[in-house]
């Protein structure tokens, strides 16, 4: 009976609510939902909407654009008479000892029977026509899609070609005429004295050197390259052709300061030619002339290719540069409060955390009592022995206390990183680069930088729209 009794006393002191919950918890429940969604709304409503970028890997190519001259070896020919001039080679043609290259008929009657030859019934021999045959079936087995510009060249080549095959049949046609005008010293034929390149222009650089150089020769509004084909006739002492006699060439390209330092370590270079994209491998050396320095490329072929040529448009193909890819849009500056790393100090009690004993400086010029402040380190500067701290967390005026001690540290040096501020949660926080390298629209950057960014960061893609902490909404 006791314990019925007890039991019951225990039952009276339960008291149910509709719902089963104390009217007080479901007012608390409320207010504690309003107060997030009202805040929710507040973050929304006051934070920035901002575009972001997310880190990749990646790389940049390190292409160094340059316009180089062209040293060769050339031997320009001049006329040792006047007259009516007729070419029998193509311009930038390989020519042996002895190849035929040019006539030049001084009363021009030669010259006339030649062009209606050509016009009328010139006819190419089996020869001519195999070596033509052969050219359109080696340019057909090579030819890519890729490599359209070839087209123009092999076009190029094919009508010299035929021009070449036209004139020698039309000149073997009046063979008998020729003779009698050779006989009467009034039609001579000009001859290649030793093997080489034939190339129809002039433009007075033809015996530079390296030893030679001057800046002068890299304005090319001064340059003075003048055809030998646009004129039918020629007067004696005149250029006719000139003669490349050897395969090894050279490029000389004004460098600056950072391509020196660049290349200071090698002997060998590959280069990329921008006219057709072709690659090649170059010794080189460096020289100062006049205050200028110079990169000297030597090459032992594809000579040729650029006969036509006294400038080149390059790439220098430096080594590839890996690493964390950001748009260069993303990059900032941060100013920071420099303090001497020997004045940090942990948190009292059983705080980890790490910081400084900072004495506010007050309006009246007296300092308050020395307090622990929890600060972010930004970046250590190993050689000073400096840590940079965020102007918020202490400003110039400041005392920091060394631990243990009386002596203090008034906080003056300021300096700026250059960094992007990560948005990983929700707010900016501005995090450190270290750049290896950069082209007009990306910058790789170091990923083991400390302090840094990693892999798959979301950054603010505008960096100089956002500040230290401020909301973002992604």
């Amino acid at each position: 009976m006791m314990k019925d009794r007890q039991i019951r006393k225990k039952r009276k002191k339960i008291v149910r609510f509709p719902g089963g919950l104390h009217p007080n918890i479901g007012t608390v429940t409320f207010s504690f939902i309003a107060v997030y969604i009202a805040f929710n709304i507040y973050s929304y409503l006051t934070a920035v909407h901002i575009s972001h970028y997310e880190v990749e890997q990646g790389t940049i190519e390190v292409n160094t654009s340059y316009t180089g001259l062209i040293i060769r070896k050339e031997t320009v020919i001049n006329a040792s008479q006047s007259g009516r001039l007729d070419y029998y080679l193509k311009d930038n043609t390989k020519a042996g000892n002895g190849t035929l290259v040019c006539s030049i008929d001084e009363n021009g009657n030669v010259s006339e029977r030649l062009n209606e030859q050509t016009d009328s019934s010139a006819v190419l021999s089996e020869d001519n026509l195999s070596d033509i045959q052969n050219s359109i079936q080696d340019y057909l087995s090579t030819y890519q899609d890729g490599s359209f510009y070839s087209t123009y060249n092999f076009k190029s080549d094919l009508s010299g070609k035929l021009m070449e095959a036209m004139n020698l049949s039309a000149l073997n046609a009046i063979a008998d005429y020729t003779d009698y005008a050779k006989d009467n010293q009034t039609f001579h034929l000009y001859r290649a004295a030793e093997p080489g390149i034939v190339a129809y222009y002039t433009d007075g650089l033809e015996n530079v050197t390296v030893d030679t150089i001057i800046n002068d020769y890299f304005d090319q509004s001064k340059y003075p390259k003048s055809s030998l084909k646009t004129e039918g006739k020629v007067e004696s002492g005149q250029p006719v052709y000139k003669l490349i006699t050897d395969e090894s060439w050279q490029i000389v390209v004004p460098i600056e300061e950072s391509m020196k330092r660049e290349l200071q370590d090698g002997e060998v270079v590959q280069i990329k030619f921008k006219e057709d994209n072709m690659t090649a491998w170059a010794n080189y050396v460096m020289e100062q002339k006049n205050g200028q320095d110079y990169l000297i490329l030597t090459l032992q072929n594809s000579m040729i290719r650029y006969a036509y040529e006294r400038y080149i448009d390059i790439n220098i193909m430096l080594d590839q540069q890996t690493g964390l890819k950001i748009p260069n849009s993303a990059i900032t500056t941060k100013s920071f409060e420099l303090v001497p790393k020997s004045y940090f100090t942990q948190g009292n009690g059983t705080s980890n955390q790490t910081g400084l004993l900072v004495e506010r400086r007050k309006d009246d010029g007296n300092y308050t009592e020395a307090e622990f402040v929890n600060v972010t380190v930004y970046y250590e500067d190993e050689k000073e022995e400096l840590s940079y701290i965020s102007q918020s967390d202490i400003k110039p005026g400041d005392l920091i206390v060394m631990p243990g001690s009386t002596q203090r540290y008034e906080v003056e040096k300021t300096a700026k990183l250059k960094g992007v501020y990560n948005i990983n949660k929700g707010y900016a926080v501005f995090r450190l680069i270290d750049e290896i390298y950069h082209n007009d629209n990306y910058t790789i950057v170091d990923p083991a930088t400390k302090y840094g960014i990693m892999l798959y960061d979301h950054i603010a893609l505008d960096g100089g729209a956002v500040i230290e902490g401020q909301m973002i909404s992604l």
